[in-house]
């Protein structure tokens, strides 16, 4: 919809097999959640499509 990739998506349980999901997404604070997606989702377009931010694609 913003035309960035989306962010990565956690479950439960909170580790597993060494993977644990960011405390930010387990403090249940919505504003900073939201913009720990949104600097996620930047992050990951700038490494995977750059061209989607730089509107060459």
């Amino acid at each position: 919809q913003d035309g960035l990739l989306a962010p990565p998506v956690y479950t439960r349980p909170a580790e597993f097999m060494g993977w644990k999901v960011p405390e930010i997404l387990l403090s249940g604070n919505g504003p900073e959640i939201e913009k720990w997606r949104f600097e996620q989702s930047l992050e990951r377009t700038r490494r995977l499509r750059p061209g989607l931010i730089s509107g060459e694609e």
